[in-house]
């Protein structure tokens, strides 16, 4: 198929024998498909691989494109895809002694698709006499040709020849040195592809580079037509303008080809809800399920949930069954909440908790920010709530500039006793240990948390009054596990703060950041205001769910109680 003037033609033949390959030769080799034959779904046929392999240059009759950039969000088949056409660049691209590559920065990535592929030819009939797989390789020995995994950077990679590229999951490349590494050696080759796929990520890295590139070549802002560009997501300006579009089935369906296959709808809603429920898992639910980019850090606590952690405990088994059901809450539990900004239920709190026991979280900051003593009292008997009982202190001097640049009332809070201004300019540890010490004499305090930075000194001195200190780090491992318990009995109401004001605003602000292991920990950094008080009580979680193991926190974090 020609028009006339462009120097490209479509080859049916050509086309409809790349899409044939798979189906002939490649069987399935995941889940309820398992074994059976690679017949590829209609995007997957008529977006990607026709085009790909029908389009020629009239000059020479080699193909058209050789870049290919796929964005589809997970379970919609990519690593398979992928892998499918790494067996046939391999053996059917007619490429006498080929070199087709699997990169990734890691090695476990790397092999993903090196992995599958070497499944799908040992389970092949056609394929089992042509192709012999190795470890480290797949090897045809009628083009001698291979294909192999390669992984980290290009040291020691010299005298490749690539005639096949495969690139799965670029979002998570932590830089392009080895793919130009690998696309600088294709010299020799006459058609050489690289085909590159992946699901969103977030921003600011070489993934989100090569995705905004592919939106300029796709539309039309780069003139790049050796480039094939698919991309599937929701749609990104809606996303911006309407809060509640990626909660949407528009925008499951409008993201995922394979919705109702593969993408089990089922499933996407139940992960959706969860996103809801757990804002962290927003930025999650939307990168690899809806192909939106999103920030590094995301924001945490759900604010309807925290302000009922702040009702009556006895309307909270309502509160619990309302959101656990989706309902509105009944009427009579509804006329009895007291509204945020008149909750003064916290100045009874440590009253009512005379005599129990309890473990201290302290988060000093600066001299000069705000600096926190957080009480946790843990259930008892057949009590399922975790109570909780913070002090705040600021330095007395330049408290109304700083009520200004936070825009926050804490000349408010100190008249209510939410807040402790200590004299001068910093913050008086003096007067937190002078709190805390009359707190042992009151609370069955078991330990006391206290972050390892600039803290020695108060340590040593709450020690020698007899308080078990545990030195609580600020990082994936000791926060993540204490952080997700603090999130669960937020979402399942079981913590009362009784309305503190300014443990809610910390709450209000606090951002989280996320590690590949899906580890979480706070971010001060990347929080919008002082998160303070959220930090302690994380660390009173930390030491109450450590004191079995002997308030070791070492032992905890390799035996969390909760994943």
């Amino acid at each position: 198929m020609w028009d006339g003037s462009s120097p490209y033609y479509f080859d049916e033949a050509a086309a409809q024998s790349a899409v044939d390959f798979f189906p002939r030769n490649l069987v399935l080799t995941k889940g309820e498909w398992l074994g059976r034959p690679f017949i590829l779904e209609p995007w997957q046929a008529n977006d990607i691989v026709r085009p790909l392999f029908g389009w020629k240059r009239i000059s020479d009759g080699t193909r058209r494109y050789r870049r290919c950039f796929v964005w589809v969000p997970r379970k919609n088949g990519k690593s398979e895809l992928a892998a499918g056409i790494a067996i046939l660049l391999l053996v059917a691209d007619g490429e006498p002694a080929g070199e087709v590559y699997s990169i990734a920065t890691k090695r476990d990535q790397a092999r993903v698709v090196f992995n599958m592929a070497s499944t799908m030819v040992t389970m092949s009939q056609t394929l089992a006499d042509v192709v012999l797989p190795f470890k480290d390789a797949l090897y045809c020995s009628a083009l001698g040709s291979s294909f192999k995994p390669l992984s980290g950077m290009p040291k020691g990679s010299h005298g490749l020849s690539m005639s096949g590229l495969i690139g799965d999951e670029v979002h998570e490349w932590q830089s392009d040195r080895l793919y130009t590494f690998v696309h600088q050696s294709i010299g020799a080759r006459r058609q050489p592809l690289e085909f590159l796929i992946s699901s969103a990520g977030e921003v600011g890295g070489v993934g989100e580079e090569f995705f905004r590139q592919s939106q300029a070549i796709l539309s039309g802002d780069v003139d790049d037509p050796e480039t094939l560009v698919v991309i599937y997501g929701a749609d990104e300006e809606r996303d911006r303008v309407d809060p509640n579009y990626w909660k949407s089935e528009e925008a499951r369906r409008a993201a995922n080809p394979n919705y109702g296959l593969s993408v089990k709808a089922d499933y996407l809603e139940t992960e959706c809800k969860r996103a809801q429920e757990r804002p962290r898992l927003e930025n999650d639910y939307k990168r690899y399920h809806l192909g939106l980019w999103v920030e590094q850090t995301t924001r945490w606590i759900p604010m309807d949930a925290w302000g009922q952690c702040g009702q009556l405990p006895e309307l909270r088994e309502e509160l619990r069954l309302a959101a656990h059901e989706d309902r509105p809450i009944v009427d009579d539990v509804a006329r009895r909440m007291i509204p945020v900004h008149k909750n003064g239920r916290w100045k009874s709190i440590r009253e009512k908790m005379r005599g129990r026991r309890c473990f201290a979280g302290i988060d000093l900051s600066s001299t000069t920010d705000l600096t926190t003593c957080v009480l946790v009292f843990p259930p008892e008997k057949n009590d399922d709530l975790w109570t909780v009982a913070p002090r705040f202190y600021v330095p007395e001097v330049g408290l109304k500039q700083r009520a200004r640049i936070d825009k926050v009332p804490y000349e408010a809070w100190r008249a209510s006793g939410a807040l402790v201004a200590t004299p001068g300019n910093a913050v008086d540890y003096a007067y937190l240990k002078r709190d805390l010490f009359a707190d042992a004499e009151i609370y069955d305090i078991q330990a006391v948390a206290i972050d390892r930075w600039n803290a020695t000194q108060i340590s040593i001195e709450i020690s020698d009054e007899g308080l078990e200190v545990i030195m609580f780090g600020q990082g994936f491992a000791s926060m993540s596990a204490p952080a997700k318990y603090l999130e669960t009995l937020i979402i399942e109401r079981r913590l009362d703060h009784g309305g503190h004001p300014v443990l809610t605003w910390n709450a209000r602000n606090v951002a989280v950041e996320t590690d590949p292991a899906e580890n979480i920990k706070p971010s001060k950094a990347k929080s919008r205001e002082r998160i303070d008080g959220i930090v302690g009580l994380i660390e009173g979680i930390g030491a109450t769910l450590a004191a079995p193991k002997g308030a070791d926190v070492s032992d905890f974090i390799a035996n969390p109680v909760m994943a």
